[in-house]
């Protein structure tokens, strides 16, 4: 039997939830990330996240489940977030006169600190 991701989190109460509700609609479901959640508590973010499968005759009743409960307008179809191309950060040109200013306020203490001639 073929099984499709439906839903995904981070948040194990959500995650709980939703098996509940799966469980009173006698849905056949599978769960992933609950070993790793309890091992670290971050919400096995390093696994993916927690998510449920469920069976592919199944998904209709468990996408109207998940928008009844909530938690989601739609379905989860899961894939990989795409690599976005990563911005350079835009530094103001105040930032370039605060850091000159420094250097030519170092500049100065420097000349006044080898030229008082003690």
């Amino acid at each position: 039997m073929k099984y499709i991701d439906v839903f995904r989190t981070s948040d194990r109460n959500e995650h709980s939830i939703i098996k509940n509700l799966f469980d009173e609609e006698n849905l056949d479901y599978r769960s992933y990330g609950e070993a790793t959640d309890n091992a670290t508590n971050i919400g096995a973010l390093g696994n993916d996240g927690l998510r449920i499968e469920v069976a592919e005759s199944d998904r209709e009743k468990a996408t109207e489940i998940i928008e009844r409960s909530g938690f989601l307008g739609r379905s989860h179809n899961i894939k990989r977030p795409e690599r976005t191309v990563r911005r350079k950060p835009q530094i103001g040109k105040w930032v370039i006169v605060v850091l000159a200013a420094l250097v030519v306020l170092v500049a100065i203490i420097l000349f006044v600190w080898f030229m008082s001639g003690n």
